[in-house]
């Protein structure tokens, strides 16, 4: 009986060690569809670790035959915002929670709002895919704006898988100049996403 209890609970492991007690009062936002194209419906939760810090995303992937939701990864600290929610009394909702859609492909957008620091706001928007049993980067896109100074704007949107995109940015005279990103096309885990590296394909 003690072996066959090892043996369950051995197979048991890989499942509870990506699984995590979550605070429900700190799910920030949450998106369900089929992100494997199994015809199930999956999960994908955006949870709040402590306030201003980046927060972290807990993946589900339905296990159909038993139809359960079966945790698959947590990317931990990698999306960055705001929350004022239980735990900052007396603060209006904040306007830089971050924001999942999910995507007639499977594929999940992550929207998220520039924080509200100095004059600058850069808003971003990341598209994260299921590839090979793992969540990767398939997609990068940024809006760039300092309302202290006049035509100080630039945007970039680029296929992470392909290298290739288009970018844009705001001339002095009011014009803007559009150029063709074209980098060496990249497989980057979720978890290991850099955004510095992205800036950097779009040329900024």
């Amino acid at each position: 009986m003690k072996s066959l209890l090892l043996a369950f609970l051995s197979l048991l492991l890989p499942s509870l060690a990506l699984a995590e007690p979550i605070e429900t009062r700190k799910i920030v936002t949450a998106v369900t569809g089929d992100f494997n194209g199994d015809g199930a419906v999956d999960l994908a939760m955006v949870v709040e670790t402590e306030p201003g810090q980046p927060m972290d995303v807990h993946f589900f992937l339905r296990d159909k035959e038993h139809n359960y939701l079966k945790p698959v990864e947590i990317v931990h600290e990698q999306i960055h915002g705001e929350w004022n929610g239980y735990d900052r009394p007396g603060y209006e909702n904040s306007d830089t929670e971050p924001e999942l859609t999910m995507l007639p492909n499977g594929s999940i957008k992550f929207y998220l709002p520039a924080m509200p620091v100095g004059s600058e706001r850069t808003d971003m928007t990341l598209t994260i895919a299921w590839r090979n049993g793992a969540f990767i980067v398939a997609g990068f896109a940024y809006n760039h704006d300092d309302y202290l100074k006049e035509n100080a704007e630039s945007a970039c949107e680029y296929n992470v898988l392909t290298g290739k995109g288009t970018s844009s940015e705001k001339q002095p005279d009011g014009s803007t100049k559009h150029k063709t990103v074209l980098v060496e096309g990249q497989i980057i885990a979720f978890k290991d996403w850099n955004p510095g590296a992205a800036f950097t394909a779009c040329g900024n």
